[in-house]
């Protein structure tokens, strides 16, 4: 009589073949599961508006802050500094080689931006800001925009103002060396005008990399600003510096007190410079407000 073969025997499936299987459905089922993603993924772009004679060279140390906190800091020399048709120099002129150079790029790339103005770079930054917000640019439906405005002890010009409107008497203060036949302006007193609270070393280098300035740029009426726009209502912001020997304080502060608008104000114990002087209060004041204004 011929042998039975045996019955097959079903082994149960090893558990870490189950294991594997339930870690690939877990891969597969995970990316719906889990939180929608940031409005924005990217950091917003601090674009940096240099003031009269000053150049990027002098922003470096406050550059470097904010892009080791891994935000992008875009800025160039306005075509009034150190310019070689000083007659043809205007603020309609700077808003535009803003608006042209600084601005539209990153924009039109759908990025966000913070506009940060020193001193006089307050009259032509605001007016290239002029209809390119993000509220603006998102009912046109176009991507990216200035998310807020900062303007470090910087002029706030209306429309038809010019810096040296702005001035008592509108005349230029006894530091301006005005080269009437040049149209250039110089700083007699650089230490104390624009670096008296600045470590002597560090001023040193700053007045060697000083500019001449064209002086119609300082006395030619600016367009319509953005920041009295309501678009920036809870995105405008304004560091005052309490040491000034350039815009004083007070004028600082009567310029923000009239404007009409409402404003996050920060005031730091500085001079004209607390981008040399104090660069992490300054950083860190722009970095909440990035913070804030984001989108």
């Amino acid at each position: 009589m011929a042998a039975e073969s045996p019955s097959p025997v079903f082994l149960p499936r090893p558990l870490p073949t189950l294991l594997r299987l339930l870690f690939v459905l877990l891969l597969l089922v995970a990316p719906s599961i889990q939180s929608p993603p940031p409005k924005n993924m990217s950091k917003p772009t601090i674009v940096l508006v240099p003031g009269a004679w000053h150049q990027p060279a002098h922003y470096s140390a406050l550059i470097g802050i904010l892009e080791s906190a891994s935000y992008e800091v875009v800025t160039k020399r306005l075509p009034s500094v150190d310019s070689s048709t000083p007659t043809q120099q205007s603020v309609p002129n700077d808003a535009t080689f803003i608006e042209k150079h600084l601005l539209c790029p990153l924009v039109d790339q759908g990025k966000d931006v913070l506009l940060l103005m020193h001193s006089y770079g307050g009259c032509p930054g605001a007016d290239a800001a002029k209809g390119y917000s993000k509220k603006e640019r998102t009912v046109a439906g176009k991507k990216g925009g200035i998310i807020g405005l900062v303007f470090m002890a910087a002029f706030l010009a209306n429309e038809g103002d010019s810096l040296l409107s702005k001035l008592p008497n509108q005349e230029y203060d006894p530091w301006v060396v005005w080269n009437k036949e040049t149209s250039q302006l110089n700083v007699s007193d650089p230490k104390n005008v624009f670096y008296n609270d600045v470590n002597d070393e560090v001023a040193k280098v700053a007045i060697s990399q000083l500019k001449l300035q064209s002086e119609p740029a300082l006395s030619s009426p600016s367009g319509p600003p953005a920041w009295p726009d309501s678009v920036y209502d809870g995105k405008r912001a304004y560091i005052q510096t309490a040491l000034d020997n350039t815009i004083p304080f007070v004028a600082q502060d009567a310029m923000v007190t009239y404007s009409g608008v409402k404003w996050d104000v920060t005031k730091l114990n500085t001079g004209h410079s607390p981008f040399l002087s104090q660069p992490q209060a300054v950083a860190d004041f722009v970095v909440d407000r990035l913070k804030a204004y984001d989108y």
